[in-house]
């Protein structure tokens, strides 16, 4: 594949995490002010994992870390929300961690190293006090984390925004002839789906898990054939199972 093509795939996944931003941002706007909303912590919680898992799939490795940082704080926001002392300091330092993830993300767009300094001296301190104020998610799974709350029923939003994102990605990879990163991007189904049926208890999606890894095996097989073909990022990395 191209490195034009390669870039333009990156930048796809980069545009969506400065959308995912401002979910984030949502939900924590005003925070200080009222009642944490159940509704915009899923949706934020949600953000912060696709954020994650793209940026970890795509090699952008400190996004993927810090948004993971960031991912635990929601878990805890929702999860121990009754206890938690939520004021203006708490709201301003989860604020700036989304600023350091637009920072991140800026530094990946433009193709910028970023600088060990600002790590070590702005960003990773606002992720330390965060933890101190939080601490670690409790040991729950991932369906009690996403678990519906006040008449919500999170299957449907869930697939309309972290299967939304899937679909969108692979109809990318499609509509291109010669079909780049489709081996990355069966891989990332067949991880995804077997997650998301283990979660939510979807009886029809194992089978969708047995189809996709068929398919997978094959195009794996076809890659030992053909290996230039195939999206790389950052070397010959192959997706994790």
């Amino acid at each position: 594949m191209s490195k034009d093509k390669e870039l333009e795939i990156q930048l796809q996944f980069l545009d969506e995490a400065l959308e995912y931003l401002g979910t984030l941002e949502d939900a924590l706007l005003g925070l200080a002010n009222g009642r944490i909303d159940t509704g915009k912590i899923n949706a934020a919680l949600r953000a912060a994992h696709s954020v994650k898992g793209g940026a970890g799939m795509m090699g952008f490795h400190t996004l993927s870390q810090l948004a993971h940082r960031l991912e635990d704080s929601f878990k805890v926001l929702k999860m121990q929300k009754a206890s938690l002392e939520i004021d203006g300091d708490l709201e301003g330092l989860l604020l700036s961690a989304v600023d350091c993830l637009r920072h991140v993300i800026g530094c990946d767009r433009h193709n910028v190293s970023l600088d060990p300094r600002w790590l070590d001296y702005h960003a990773n301190p606002i992720f330390d006090q965060l933890y101190e104020r939080l601490g670690d998610p409790q040991a729950e799974d991932a369906t009690s984390v996403l678990s519906p709350e006040e008449g919500q029923d999170i299957i449907p939003l869930f697939f309309q925004t972290e299967v939304e994102g899937c679909l969108q990605r692979l109809e990318s990879v499609l509509a291109d002839p010669e079909m780049p990163c489709l081996y990355e991007e069966i891989a990332i189904w067949r991880k995804n789906w077997a997650g998301w049926a283990k979660c939510f208890s979807l009886v029809p999606l194992p089978g969708c898990v047995s189809r996709l890894r068929g398919t997978w095996k094959r195009l794996q097989r076809k890659r030992r054939r053909s290996p230039d073909k195939h999206c790389r990022h950052g070397g010959d990395r192959r997706p994790s199972f």
